[in-house]
């Protein structure tokens, strides 16, 4: 069984390195590098700004430490035929399922530690920390995230895998316990509170015999969601986009549609229904908005509004191409130039929305009316070069 896990988990990173090249492109790396750039930076400037008398800090503290251990979950790189084909290896799965539990605990780990590291420093402005509570605290995270490993474990198991609301309170509530004893009281009792869970759900949740249905439908979310994030940026032939019926934004779609254009007509629909797209711009227009609010360092801010313009724009001009292989989208008696004209205006038209959006919470907390004037004028320009330059060049790469 461990050289079953060890096959799986090869071929597992094959797959997903396949994925990542497509994904980290360059475009993608740079504008993560300045992302990740302005986030540090506008944290960095906010610190000083705090003091050690603010209600509201720890509270924050147990919000974040209570989030910190969802992030990561338990793969067991399971398929959907093996409750056929490995039905007889009942017991040795459990020794397929201690490699696959410590390969989780390892990167889910590498995580925490991450996202502990993000926060130590507003806990050491906000709050009196020596060395020995700052350590306190890392391993604190470390069992809270362990112990929500485990609870996933137990979860896929003959007994417990029916109770999936104890499952789903456990994941939120343990956290929040271990977090609320450090922060409400101290390190060392959060330490304490961690390592008495840990134990206890060792000793009350034990015999964690494999529930199949139960193990590969984990494996099967979990996985999906993974793909789903690959499918914001290329093709993912496991992923099928979702097309719901959205009344309520009718209006949305008259707007986008230019009377008597039957591409106009088309696009816009496809837009508004197709999950995946407008899911993908809704995100990054909120994003953009939050990250353009809180960073109020005028230069880094305008740079940041450029951004997530010409990231919401190119994540959006794939979308030309959304209908090429249906056949009778072929039949319409409309030329080329049509079509590109009218997916251009619903580029022009998507883009100028979300870079007024992006321009307005560019105000900040500050209301800097003159900086937000200069935003405002900055992006028309790049909205203007975008719609009708940069997306004519990518229809020349489209149509080789």
């Amino acid at each position: 069984m461990s050289s079953l896990f060890s096959q799986r988990r090869q071929k597992h990173f094959m797959t997903l390195l396949k994925y990542w090249r497509l994904v980290f492109n360059d475009h993608f790396v740079i504008a993560l590098f300045f992302l990740f750039g302005a986030l540090a930076y506008g944290y960095s400037q906010w610190l000083p700004q705090l003091n050690s008398h603010l209600w509201w800090t720890r509270w924050l503290l147990i919000l974040w430490f209570t989030i910190l251990p969802q992030l990561g979950r338990l793969a067991t790189l399971l398929k959907r035929a093996d409750p056929i084909f490995l039905l007889p290896q009942v017991k040795a799965m459990e020794n397929y399922l201690d490699h696959a539990y410590r390969y989780s605990v390892l990167l889910a780990e590498l995580i925490t530690i991450a996202g502990t590291a993000v926060a130590l420093p507003f806990a050491m402005t906000t709050e009196r920390l020596t060395n020995v509570d700052l350590i306190m605290i890392v391993i604190t995270a470390m069992l809270a995230k362990e112990n929500w490993l485990f609870t996933a474990r137990k979860s896929i198991s003959l007994r417990w895998s029916a109770q999936r609301w104890r499952s789903r309170f456990e994941y939120w509530v343990n956290p929040l316990i271990i977090a609320a004893a450090t922060w409400l009281i101290n390190p060392f009792a959060g330490l304490a509170v961690a390592i008495v869970l840990t134990l206890g759900m060792r000793l009350v949740y034990r015999h964690l015999t494999i529930d199949w249905r139960a193990a590969v439908k984990m494996e099967t979310d979990r996985m999906y969601s993974v793909y789903r994030f690959f499918n914001l940026f290329t093709d993912v032939p496991s992923v099928q986009g979702n097309v719901k019926r959205r009344q309520w934004l009718s209006w949305l779609v008259n707007w986008l549609t230019i009377a008597g254009h039957p591409w106009s007509y088309l696009y816009a629909h496809g837009f508004v229904r197709n999950v995946e797209i407008s899911g993908l711009v809704a995100r990054l227009t909120i994003v953009g908005m939050l990250v353009s609010f809180f960073v109020q360092v005028s230069w880094l801010n305008t740079i940041l509004v450029i951004l997530f313009i010409y990231l919401v724009a190119t994540q959006l001009m794939p979308f030309y191409e959304q209908y090429a292989d249906n056949v009778f989208t072929h039949l319409y008696p409309v030329s080329t130039e049509d079509q590109v004209t009218d997916f251009r205006q619903l580029l022009a038209k998507i883009t100028t929305i979300e870079m007024l959006l992006i321009v307005l919470a560019s105000l900040g907390y500050q209301t800097n009316w003159s900086h937000c004037a200069l935003n405002l004028v900055v992006g028309i320009i790049e909205v203007f070069l975008l719609v009708r330059f940069y997306f004519g060049t990518r229809i020349k790469k489209m149509n080789k």
